[in-house]
This record gives C-alpha cells, structure tokens and sequence, in this order.
C-alpha cells in the first residue's frame, strides 16, 4: 500500500508538471517569445566584448571567496590526474564541427564551483562556466526542461540543431540521447535566464551561453580527453558576494543523516555591512529597493508560478565602486523538487529571510 500511495504521489506530480507546460503565466510568458533570438543580443555582444579587450584584474581584486563548497578528494586527486587544458565553443559550419573562441583555463584558474558548474577564469575580463554532467532525474529537469524538451526550437538555433545531427549521426542510441538532453539543458540555461532577465533586467549579468568543447590532458601523453558540455560566459566582476558580509551563526544540518553527505549544511547568518567601507546613505538606499525587487520577483515565481529562484548569499554580488547590485546564477526549480523533505513549505522564504536580515544591518529604518 505505501509503494502504491508512493507511485501515485509521483504519478500526480508529473500530472501537474506537464499541466503547468499549457497554463505558464506572465512571468515565463514573455520570457520565452524570443529566446531564440535575443541569443546574439547586440548589447551582450557589446559588452563580452569590451571585457574581452580588457586583461583580467589579479585574483586579489576578484571575489575569490567564490567556492563556499570546497570539491572533495576524490575531485581534486582527479582534477590533477587529468587537469583543465583549454575549451572552445564549438559550433556547426562548412559542413561540419567548427571550434572557435579559445578559453584557456587550468586549475590554477579555478575559481570556484556551484551545484551545477565549474567556474574558471579567463586572462581577460570573463569568466567560462562549464556545466557538470547531471542525468535527466535531476531536479533541475522539472516543468520548465519538460518545455524546453517540448518546443526545442523556441531554445536552440537551426546551427545547433544541425551541429547536433552532425555529431550524432554515428552515435549508438544512449549516447545520441545523452548528447540531445545536454543541448535541451542548453535551452533550459537560457530559458532560465531570459525568465529573470525579462523581470529584473537590470540586475542580470550579461551572459552568452552556447555549446562548447573542454579539454583534459591525458597522463603520459600528449593528447587530451575532449567532453562537449553546455557553457557560458560572464563579465568578471570586481565586488564582494552577500556571503561575505555574512558572518555564520548556528550550523544547519539535513535531518536524515544519510543526505547530510549529499546535501550541504546551511547557516543562520548575521551580516556586518563595515564590510564595505565608507558608503553613502543613498546607495545602500538604492541596494535595499534592489533587494526589495528581488523578493518581490521571487515571492511572485514562487506564488504564482510555483517556481523557485535559487538564490542565495553566493549568488548575488554587491560590485565595487559602484556599488551595484548584480545576479549572476538564474536556476530555477519547481517547488515540489526543490524541497529536499525538511517539511518547508515555502523554501523560497528560507532564501528571502536571508536578504531580509541583510537589508535590516543597513540600519535605515
């Protein structure tokens, strides 16, 4: 009886996930008109590349205290067997792959790593995100990737569908579906990103995602390990995260013991705004209406849409000197995935009371 109230809960919530694809409101709706082309937005181009006639500050003056999680052994003991070389951002001309933008990076260009990425520095002004390899079951793949997995059109462009049958045309079945679900998780990335870049359009980053090629040496020789991930890349920003105003209280760790070795322990933050120096009044004043539009924004996904804008205190930087407010990671989550079974009801107001404690130490009220 209990594996069959099992079945059916599941069976329900995947009911609901394709029954959202149909009733998507307005905060995705408008989001996904035009993805497809405001991938080569003049403006992101622009800015890209700017930075990328810029040389990189030195890791002093970027906010190096990226890596809240430390990769464990295991990941470092391979990281050195098989090091980072270089990656390109692979595409579909003259009949086949074509490999440009040349990426260098190397482990001593990492900066840090999140749920879903490796994150290096280039030697100008940029970051290169590298997405780590996931399977379809992961939470990430709710409602928004069934739609991406619905209308692949509305999130890739003719090049890439074209790149990938290029590519898969000698692949064995598992691998041609595993290569199309990591060109479908290109479009959930950009999907991801236009839903907040449609609604809080000042605060987003400017961001180019595109499939790309990374490579690895092979110990005792000279040629190298080629993986084919979805990637992007970021202006390198000088600031500090929220994460680094914050100072950690009480340690927070999963009920279940067995998930506490899968999922990381969170903390009750206190912040110390001193952090930052000298400030005016009017520009923390500027932060906090910032802040205030942010969880608004996240109240309304999460109320109306029943999405989960995962932010938190390693995800949002606070730029210097001027002081600006900027979102750098867009993954959202449905609800019912995204609670990993503490009994929250509402997981978006965990991430919420966290800004809130932070726009409380200004002291402007």
């Amino acid at each position: 009886m209990k594996f069959k109230d099992i079945y059916l809960r599941v069976k329900a919530r995947i009911k609901k996930a394709s029954k959202k694809i149909e009733e998507r409101g307005f905060l995705t709706r408008d989001a996904i008109k035009n993805i497809v082309d405001s991938i080569s937005e003049e403006w992101i181009e622009k800015a890209l590349q700017k930075a990328k006639e810029t040389i990189a500050p030195s890791l002093d003056e970027i906010p190096i205290d990226f890596q809240l999680r430390q990769s464990n052994w295991i990941r470092k003991l391979y990281e050195r067997i098989f090091p980072v070389s270089h990656a390109f951002r692979i595409s579909y001309r003259y009949g086949r792959e074509y490999l440009d933008e040349f990426m260098p990076i190397s482990n001593e260009t990492f900066i840090g790593r999140g749920s879903y990425k490796f994150v290096y520095a280039l030697p100008w002004k940029m970051v290169v995100k590298i997405s780590k390899s996931i399977l379809p079951s992961d939470p990430i793949c709710g409602s928004l990737f069934k739609e991406v997995q619905k209308y692949p059109e509305k999130f890739l462009t003719k090049e890439e569908f074209a790149l990938f049958e290029y590519l898969s045309n000698k692949m064995i079945k598992p691998k041609r579906e595993y290569l199309w679900f990591n060109f479908l998780r290109l479009g959930l990335e950009r999907y991801h990103y236009a839903i907040v870049k449609e609604n809080l359009p000042d605060l987003v980053i400017p961001t180019r995602f595109f499939m790309g090629m990374r490579y690895r040496n092979r110990p005792f020789s000279n040629n190298h390990i080629e993986t084919i991930r979805p990637m992007d890349v970021q202006l390198m920003l000088t600031g500090k995260h929220l994460k680094e105003f914050a100072k950690g209280g009480k340690k927070i760790q999963h009920k279940n013991k067995l998930l506490r070795y899968i999922i990381p322990p969170t903390y009750e933050f206190t912040f110390d705004i001193g952090n930052f120096g000298y400030i005016k009044k009017k520009i923390l004043i500027k932060i906090k209406e910032d802040l205030k539009r942010l969880i608004r924004f996240t109240e309304r996904l999460a109320k109306e849409e029943k999405l989960i804008l995962d932010i938190h205190t390693e995800n949002i930087i606070i730029t210097i000197p001027e002081f600006e407010l900027k979102l750098f990671d867009f993954h959202l989550f449905d609800e019912h995935l995204y609670d990993y079974g503490d009994g929250i009801l509402n997981p978006e107001k965990e991430h919420i009371e966290v800004l809130e404690k932070f726009i409380e130490s200004f002291g402007l009220e």
